[in-house]
C-alpha cells in the first residue's frame, strides 16, 4: 500500500493561478512486499518448502527493499526541466489520454482525462507579466463517487505539487481557452504525435489534436516533441535504474515458481495465476503481459488466449512483464512441460541460447540495435535455421528512440523499409533493452524464445533478469523444486 514517507509539501493550491513556485518537495511512496499467511495451513507438512520460502524471502528483501520509494516529485521536475531545455523555443502541451506513458513520465499523474501545459521561464520573463504565465496541470473535476464508490484520483483543486511538483492547476475544461491565450506570448508549439498512419483521410487521434491546435492558433509552427522525449528516454536516470532492478527481482521469482508448479495436465492459464499472484504478492501494480505458450501455442509470438490443456514432451514458453512504479521489464524463458528436454528441443534451445549470449556479449556503449539483431540473426542462420528466426532481437524498454527519425514532423504512409537496420541510434550507459531471439519451427510444435532485460553500463552490460535460470541443467533443476509461494 502506498504511503508517504518523507514529505516537505509546499503550499496547496485550489485550482487557481498561483504564480509562486519554490523547490519541489521529495516524496517517497512506499511499496513494500506483504507477508502473506495464504498457505499457513501447509507449514507442518512442507517444513523444508517453508524454510527455503524464508531464505528466498530473504534475498528478495536484499534485491527489492521491504519499503520502497518509487519517484519523488523532485524526479518529475528534473524530467520536465530536462524537456524544457530542449524545446525553450515553444510551450509545450501534452494530452494525456493520447501519450499516457510520456505524460506519466513528466508528472507522474495517470488521471484519466488530464492534460499538461509548459511553459518556459525564458518565454515568460519576455512578457509584461511573466507571473501569470505558469505551467500547469489539468485536471478534471473531483468526482461525488470518488472515495465512496470508486478510488480517489488526483483532481483539479487538489494539491499536486507534492506528488508532482507542478503548482499550478485548472480544470481540464479550461485547457482549450488557455491554449488559444498562448498565442500571444510564442510562436512555436511542441506537441507529441506520430507521423505513420495509413490512411491521410482519417486522421488518428493524436494528429486531430494537431490539427486542434492549428485551427486555434494559425500563425504558430508546430513541432513533434516526441523525438525529444525519445532522446531523453533513452539513457534512464539512476532512480529509473534502481525501479527496474526492483521490477526485475519480481519477474524473476514469478518466472521461478511457474517453473516449480509446471507440468503435464496443467492448463495455461494455471501458470499464468501463479504468475499474477507472485506478481501481487511481490508488490507489483499488475502484470503488463502474460504470454503462457505450451505445444503450437509456443509458435505464437503473441499468444494471450492461455487457454489450453499441457503435455508430457511439449515445450512451454513463457513471455512475461510487470508493472512497478509505472516500469515495466520483460522476461522469456522456455521449458519442458515435463520437467526435460528432448534431444532434439536440447539442440535447437542451444542454438538460441548460444545467439543471445552473443549478442550479450557484444553490447556496450556505441553499439547498435541493429548490430546486435545481426550477431544473433547470424549464429542462428549458420545454424540452419534462419528462415525460423521471425522477429528483432531488441526492442526498447519504457521508452526511448534505437532509431533515428525519419521524416518527423510530416505526414507518412509507408513505414519504414527496413526496421531492423533503422534500429542505428548507439546505445550509452543508462539504455534499457531486451535482447531476445528465437526459433520457431510450427509444423514440430516448436518454440523457443530466450529473453532478457539488460542495462547498458560503462563499459558492457548488466542483466537485469539473470536471476532467472536458462541453462539447460538450471532449468530442469529449478522444476524439481518444490513451490515457494503456491502449494503444489
Amino acid at each position: 500500500m502506498p504511503g508517504i514517507i518523507e514529505a516537505s509539501p509546499g503550499p496547496v493550491n485550489s485550482g487557481g493561478r498561483n504564480p509562486a513556485f519554490s523547490e519541489p518537495p521529495v516524496i517517497y511512496f512506499a511499496r513494500g512486499f506483504k507477508y502473506d499467511e495464504l498457505h499457513r495451513e501447509v507449514q507442518m507438512k512442507h517444513h523444508a518448502q517453508l524454510i527455503l520460502g524464508l531464505a528466498l524471502f530473504v534475498w528478495l528483501a536484499d534485491a527489492a527493499p521491504a519499503q520502497v520509494a518509487c519517484f519523488p516529485a523532485a524526479e518529475f521536475t528534473q524530467r520536465r526541466q530536462a524537456l524544457l531545455a530542449e524545446a525553450g523555443d515553444g510551450i509545450i502541451l501534452i494530452d494525456g489520454a493520447l501519450f499516457p506513458a510520456e505524460f506519466s513520465y513528466l508528472t507522474g499523474v495517470q488521471t484519466r482525462g488530464a492534460k499538461l501545459l509548459l511553459i518556459p521561464d525564458g518565454i515568460a520573463a519576455k512578457t509584461p507579466k511573466p507571473q501569470v504565465w505558469l505551467s500547469t496541470l489539468y485536471l478534471p473535476p473531483k468526482s461525488p463517487q470518488a472515495g465512496t464508490w470508486d478510488d480517489p484520483v488526483l483532481s483539479s483543486g487538489d494539491d499536486t505539487f507534492t506528488p508532482t511538483g507542478i503548482r499550478n492547476n485548472a480544470p481540464v475544461a479550461d485547457f482549450w481557452g488557455d491554449v488559444v491565450k498562448i498565442g500571444l506570448i510564442t510562436d512555436t508549439v511542441y506537441i507529441p504525435f506520430r507521423t505513420y498512419g495509413q490512411d491521410p483521410e482519417r486522421l488518428p487521434d493524436d494528429l486531430k489534436f494537431v490539427d486542434q491546435v492549428r485551427n486555434l492558433l494559425p500563425q504558430v509552427k508546430v513541432k513533434n516533441l516526441l523525438p525529444i522525449l525519445g532522446r531523453m528516454r533513452w539513457a534512464k536516470t539512476p532512480a529509473e535504474t534502481e525501479v527496474m532492478r526492483r521490477a526485475c527481482a519480481i519477474v524473476n521469482e514469478a518466472f521461478r515458481e511457474a517453473a516449480r508448479i509446471t507440468r503435464p495436465g496443467l492448463y495455461e492459464y494455471e501458470v499464468e495465476a501463479a504468475i499474477s499472484y507472485v506478481f501481487r504478492r511481490l508488490g507489483s501494480e499488475r502484470p503488463a503481459f502474460l504470454i503462457i505458450g505450451s505445444g503450437p501455442n509456443s509458435c505464437i509470438l503473441h499468444h494471450m488466449k492461455n487457454d489450453r490443456r499441457m503435455g508430457e514432451g511439449e515445450l512451454l514458453l513463457i513471455d512475461i512483464g510487470n508493472v512497478y512504479c509505472g516500469m515495466s521489464d520483460d522476461l522469456t524463458r522456455t521449458i519442458p512441460v515435463g520437467g526435460k528436454f528432448s534431444a532434439e528441443q536440447k539442440i535447437i534451445y542451444e542454438i538460441v541460447l548460444k545467439a543471445q549470449k552473443a549478442a550479450i556479449a557484444m553490447v556496450k556503449p556505441g553499439v547498435t540495435l541493429a548490430q546486435v539483431h545481426e550477431t544473433a540473426r547470424k549464429v542462428i542462420a549458420e545454424a540452419g535455421y534462419g528462415k525460423y528466426f521471425i522477429h528483432g532481437t531488441s526492442h526498447t524498454l519504457n521508452g526511448g528512440n534505437s532509431a533515428n527519425p525519419l521524416h518527423l514532423g510530416t505526414w507518412r504512409t509507408e513505414p519504414p523499409p527496413d526496421r531492423y537496420a533503422a534500429d542505428n541510434v548507439p546505445v550509452e550507459p543508462g539504455t534499457m533493452f531486451t535482447i531476445e531471439p528465437g526459433i520457431y519451427i510450427p509444423e514440430k510444435n516448436l518454440g523457443i524464445r530466450i529473453e532478457d532485460s539488460v542495462l547498458v553500463t560503462a563499459d558492457g552490460c548488466e542483466i537485469l533478469t539473470a536471476a532467472a535460470p536458462k541453462e539447460i541443467a538450471e532449468v530442469e533443476k529449478l522444476m524439481r523444486e518444490n513451490p515457494v509461494h503456491l502449494a503444489k
